[in-house]
C-alpha cells in the first residue's frame, strides 16, 4: 500500500509534513516527499488529510470473558477502531476469572482471540485476599511477567468482590517484585481511609435515596486522590519509577506523582467536564474518581500539555442501561464508554484549539503509552519498521458524538451531542483497512447482541480475530 499526498504527523516534527508512506507486509517501509506507485500496489490518496499513528488506549475494560452483558471484546475493539485506536491494553479486574495468574491469562487469551479486531495487550492483576481467592503473590507476578503482560494493576479502594483492594504492606512487596521484573504497577489511587468513612457518613446523614451527585463527589474529593498518591510514593521509595497512577482527576495528585518520578494518566472526561455537569449528565458521567471542579479541569489540561500528565486513556467501562438509568448517586454503575471518543476529542479540543502542540498530542495519544508499556518496537509512531497503524483525519470535517452511533454495547455517554472539529475518515491496522467512515453511511450501530459485526459496526472492514496479542516487547 502507498499512502500519498497526506500531511503526516511524524515523530519530533512540530507540524505535519507532506510525505508519502509505503507499507510492505504490514509495516512502514519507506517515507519520502514523493514515492511513485509500484505495479499492483494499492494507492490511497490522503490529500487534505492528516495522517496520524494509530492511537493506543492503555486503559480499557472489554470484559471478555465474564461480564459480557456490559461489553465484549468484539464490540469494544470495533468501537476502538471507529475512534482511531488500533491498540488497547485491557485491565485484569473485569474478567471472570480475573487475570491474576498465568492460567487465567491463558483463559482470557482463548476467549479474546476469535473476537479481537484491534491489536491488544493485557495487564496482570494484584488483588488482596477475599472470598473468591487468595492474595496475589510474588510467584504470581513472575509467571504473569513470563507470559508477557504489560504491567500489573492494583486498587487501593475497590468495589469488586472478585478483585479486592490491597493494603499497604502487600502493595509494597508487589512494587518491589515488579521493579525486579522491570514492569510497572498501575494503581487506582483513592485513599480508602477517606472514601469509605466519608461515604458511610453521608449516607447515614442523608439517606441513600436522598443523596445527590454533590454528595458522591464530596465522598471522593481531591484530598482522597492526593493522600493516596503520597502514600504510594512512600511505599515505592527508591522504586518510584515503577508506579503509574491511573485516571488522575486532581492536579495536586498528578504533580506529586510526576515530581516523585512516577507517571500518571488522565482521561478525556476529566478534560471535558466538571462536577457541575452532573446536573445535566447524571449517571452517564459517573466514574471513580469523579470529575472535580472546573478549575481542576483546566489545571489538568495544563499538566497534560507540560508532560507532567503523561498521556490520556479512556477507562472505557460501559454498563447495561438498567445499571445507569434511573439510578441514584450511590447505586448507578460507575463507568462510561470512551475508547471511541478519546482521540476525536483530543484532536478537536486539544490540537485544533491550540491546547496541545502536535508532538505532545502524539505522545499523549500513543507514543508515551508505547514507551511506558513495552510496545515501542512496533507501536506508537509512524516510523520505518513499525506497524503501519494509520489514521486519516480530516481537520476540516466535523463530528457530533451520538450514543446511537457507538459500536460499544454501552450507550450511556456524557459526550452525547458534543460537536467536535475534524473527523476520522479511515483507519488502517498493520496496513489493512480497518475502519472506513464512508461505510457507516450515517447508520446507527445495532443494539447489543443483535446481528453480525457488519450490522453492529458497519464501518469496520476487518474480520473478527484479526487483532493480535502483543506481549511486552512485541518483537
Amino acid at each position: 500500500m502507498l499512502v500519498r499526498n497526506g500531511e503526516a504527523a511524524l515523530p519530533g516534527a512540530s507540524a505535519p509534513l507532506r510525505v508519502d508512506i509505503r507499507v510492505r507486509e504490514g509495516r512502514v517501509s519507506e517515507i519520502a516527499e514523493r514515492l511513485e506507485p509500484e505495479a499492483g500496489e494499492d494507492a490511497v490518496d490522503a490529500a487534505g488529510l492528516l495522517v496520524l499513528p494509530g492511537a493506543i488506549d492503555s486503559h480499557v475494560h472489554f470484559d471478555t470473558p465474564g461480564f459480557t452483558e456490559r461489553e465484549s471484546f468484539l464490540r469494544g475493539s470495533a468501537e476502538a477502531l471507529r475512534g482511531g485506536v488500533t491498540t488497547i491494553i485491557d485491565m485484569p479486574c473485569t474478567s471472570l476469572p480475573p487475570v491474576v495468574s498465568a492460567a487465567a491469562l491463558r483463559n482470557k487469551l482463548a476467549a479474546v482471540a476469535p473476537e479481537a479486531l484491534c491489536d491488544y495487550a493485557f495487564y496482570g492483576g494484584i488483588r488482596g485476599a477475599g472470598l473468591d481467592g487468595p492474595a496475589t503473590t510474588e510467584r504470581d507476578l513472575e509467571e504473569l511477567a513470563a507470559a508477557g503482560v504489560a504491567g500489573f494493576k492494583a486498587y487501593l479502594v475497590s468495589g469488586m468482590d472478585t478483585f479486592p483492594a490491597v493494603d499497604h504492606e502487600h502493595l509494597s512487596r508487589m512494587i518491589a517484585k515488579a521493579a525486579e521484573l522491570g514492569l510497572p504497577v498501575l494503581v487506582h489511587a483513592e485513599d480508602p481511609s477517606f472514601v469509605l468513612p466519608a461515604a458511610a457518613r453521608i449516607k447515614a446523614a442523608r439517606g441513600t435515596a436522598a443523596s445527590t451527585w454533590d454528595d458522591y463527589v464530596d465522598s471522593r474529593p481531591e484530598a482522597a486522590e492526593t493522600a493516596a498518591c503520597a502514600a504510594l510514593m512512600a511505599l515505592a521509595r527508591g522504586r518510584e519509577g515503577t508506579l503509574h497512577v491511573v485516571h488522575v482527576g486532581t492536579s495536586a495528585a498528578a504533580e506529586l506523582v510526576a515530581g516523585s518520578g512516577g507517571s500518571c494518566e488522565t482521561c478525556a472526561h476529566y478534560l471535558a467536564f466538571s462536577r457541575e455537569d452532573f446536573a445535566t449528565k447524571g449517571a452517564a458521567l459517573k466514574t471513580a474518581p469523579p470529575v472535580k471542579s472546573a478549575a481542576e479541569r483546566e489545571r489538568i489540561w495544563k499538566l497534560l500539555a507540560s508532560g507532567a500528565v503523561s498521556f490520556v486513556t479512556s477507562d472505557h467501562a460501559p454498563a447495561r442501561p438498567e445499571e445507569k438509568r434511573g439510578r441514584g448517586a450511590w447505586t448507578a454503575y460507575g463507568g462510561i464508554p470512551g475508547v471511541g471518543t478519546t482521540l476525536p476529542f483530543l484532536l478537536s479540543e486539544g490540537w485544533l484549539k491550540g491546547k496541545l502542540g502536535l508532538p505532545r498530542l502524539l505522545e499523549a495519544t500513543g507514543g508515551a503509552q508505547a514507551a511506558r508499556f513495552g510496545l515501542a518496537a512496533r507501536k506508537g509512531s509512524i516510523a520505518l519498521g513499525k506497524d503501519a497503524d494509520l489514521v486519516l483525519f480530516d481537520p476540516k470535517g466535523s463530528t457530533t458524538i451520538r450514543a446511537e452511533r457507538l459500536y460499544s454495547k454501552g450507550r450511556d455517554t456524557p459526550f452525547e451531542g458534543l460537536a467536535l472539529e475534524g473527523s476520522i475518515r479511515s483507519v488502517y491496522l498493520r496496513g489493512r483497512l480497518a475502519y472506513d467512515a464512508a461505510r457507516d453511511e450515517g447508520k446507527p450501530g445495532a443494539l447489543p447482541r443483535e446481528g453480525s459485526i457488519s450490522d453492529a459496526a458497519p464501518g469496520v472492514a476487518l474480520e473478527p480475530g484479526f487483532g493480535r496479542f502483543l506481549s511486552r516487547g512485541c518483537p
